[in-house]
């Protein structure tokens, strides 16, 4: 076996499940993003009147 037979492309599915993952991932992220968001703005809005006005 030569060393180019050791790092062959990949097939259509491999790559279509390594994209499905880095879909996955992104979502988690963003999701999270929001997440982070809604709670420092809940926390202005709720409790922090006093840290809004500094």
């Amino acid at each position: 076996m030569t060393q180019n037979d050791l790092y062959a492309r990949p097939t259509q599915a491999e790559i279509e499940a390594v994209m499905s993952e880095a879909r996955q991932l992104r979502a988690a992220h963003v999701a999270g993003v929001f997440r982070a968001v809604a709670r420092k703005l809940r926390g202005l809005t709720v409790g922090g009147k006093a840290s809004a006005a500094a």
